[in-house]
């Protein structure tokens, strides 16, 4: 070989080089703008809108899902999970930890462009029941106020740990702590906090001791939320019934009046009187079906007939205290009384909202609602979930792209104009997916027109009426950080995420 065909194989080998380096950087260039613009295009935006607290959404939501801000456990100053959080006039109260230790509160002000933490406070094991209390939270036998995290109280007797709102028959060697506290369910074992609606919350404690000790089944205490006894009665049982004043039904409090079932099996319900939650007066009424008293915002509704005529149907009003305050004769009517318990509605506010006797008689008879701004409900051929809005049969898109009647899962959250549906997908008998996402739907028509996992979360809730916060699952794994570090979310490291609706551009 020539020098002069060595030196043209040498320069051709180093514009080969060159060439092949030139397209190198040029894909990582791209790569890396590649990156940037994800990330520019997904990095939070923060939040920025009006601030009022709602259990709806705005229907700013139609245009998708948009990041607002992301939290981890180290921008918080905490350690462990984030077990339950809790909306409390307009400020957030989030609890993190562990399950038997020592756990940590924090309450936050979501209502600037990112969260701004305003305390904390160490409190001891809060494995017992949570609940949600005024401007407080009850966490580890204290009361805590949520606007600067003081302890306003510390309880007198300790809340048991295992609770529940229904009775078990006395044979279970497993008694669990009777409670009520006006209305919703309790359950610990979900780990949330529960909202108190009634002036004193009620826990029945199973007896612990021998009867030469203790001469009771049950004692009955109303605990205001101070933490001190505002009065007390005791129960007992017998091979029928409950032997005393019975146990309030884990139903609506109407004007602070629960009613009061002494059934043995707590499986007919029959009630027999009204406990007044407050001070703990019983005023006896007549036996009722549990099951058919329907409450309204001004006292009870329920089937009957009239006094002249026993085959003529007669819907009765009952006052708070069970009084019977009229009977009117009842013509066919539009929708059954039963119906009624099928009917949740929400008032300009976002709350939820209770119709007066005369509204809820205008309903029966017309099948129309005039009296909320939004309404669900279920149909008479649906046994679960709720297939009707603002008086529009909702429907869903079936597997073959055709648009058939929906029936939505009760957890819905309708927007605040009734435009939107927020919920997982609608009843379908065909599909696989055991774990779905929540989907924004059109109403009625039921057109998806987005879905939370657009944003990397599968279900959230309103805080402001256009802010969701949900608690994302945390998959630490290569695979999940590189994600997060070309603009997925969430990052592993995320505890709270709040999301807003998608701005234009």
């Amino acid at each position: 070989m020539t020098l002069s065909n060595t030196l043209a194989s040498w320069r051709e080998a180093v514009l080969t080089f060159l060439r092949r380096l030139a397209i190198t950087l040029g894909v990582a260039l791209v790569g890396a703008l590649a990156v940037g613009s994800s990330w520019l295009m997904h990095r939070p935006v923060g939040y920025s809108g009006d601030a009022h607290a709602s259990s709806l959404i705005s229907p700013d939501f139609a245009s998708g899902f948009q990041v607002a801000w992301e939290t981890t456990s180290a921008d918080l100053g905490v350690d462990g999970s984030l077990r339950a959080y809790q909306e409390i006039d307009g400020l957030l109260v989030a609890l993190f930890g562990e399950k038997g230790q020592p756990s940590t509160l924090v309450g936050l002000d979501l209502s600037g462009e990112k969260p701004s933490v305003l305390w904390r406070r160490e409190v001891t094991s809060a494995d017992g029941p949570l609940f949600a209390w005024g401007d407080s939270v009850v966490v580890a036998g204290q009361t805590i106020r949520v606007a600067d995290g003081e302890v306003t109280a510390t309880w007198e007797m300790p809340l048991p740990t295992s609770v529940t709102s229904y009775f078990y028959d006395s044979d279970r060697s497993d008694k669990k702590g009777f409670i009520n506290v006006g209305g919703d369910e309790v359950n610990p074992a979900d780990g949330g906090f529960s909202r108190v609606t009634s002036p004193v919350i009620v826990v029945c404690y199973p007896r612990d001791k021998p009867d030469a000790v203790q001469d009771f089944d049950y004692l009955c205490l109303g605990w205001n939320k101070d933490g001190t006894e505002a009065w007390r009665y005791k129960v007992n049982l017998s091979p029928h019934d409950l032997q005393g004043p019975g146990l309030p039904l884990p139903v609506t409090a109407v004007d602070g009046y629960v009613p009061v079932s002494r059934n043995f099996g707590y499986a007919d319900q029959q009630v027999g009187a009204f406990l007044h939650l407050a001070d703990g007066v019983l005023v006896e009424s007549a036996t009722y079906d549990a099951d058919a008293l329907v409450p309204v915002a001004d006292g009870w509704l329920l089937g009957g007939a009239m006094p002249d005529d026993p085959r003529q149907r007669a819907l009765v009003t009952l006052a708070p205290d069970g009084t019977e305050v009229s009977r009117t004769r009842l013509a066919d009517p539009f929708i059954g009384l039963t119906d009624l318990h099928f009917v949740k509605c929400w008032d300009e506010d976002g709350n939820v909202a209770l119709p007066t006797s005369e509204q809820a008689a205008s309903t029966l008879a017309s099948g129309e609602i005039p009296w909320a701004s939004v309404c669900v409900q279920r149909d008479q051929h649906s046994k679960e979930g709720f297939s009707l809005m603002n008086g529009h049969r909702l429907m869903a898109t079936n597997g073959a792209g055709g648009a058939e009647s929906g029936t939505y899962p009760e957890s819905l959250i309708p927007a605040t104009d009734g435009s939107l549906i927020l919920s997982l997908p609608p009843k379908d008998k065909d599909s696989t997916n055991k774990n779905p996402s929540m989907n924004l739907y059109a109403a009625p028509s039921g057109i998806q027109l987005a879905s939370l996992e657009d944003v990397g979360v599968r279900y959230a809730q309103p805080f402001y009426d256009d802010l969701l916060i949900a608690s994302p699952a945390r998959p630490d794994s290569r695979i999940a950080r590189l994600r997060s570090y070309l603009g997925a979310y969430p990052h592993p490291d995320t505890v709270l995420m709040g999301i807003t609706p998608k701005r234009a551009g």
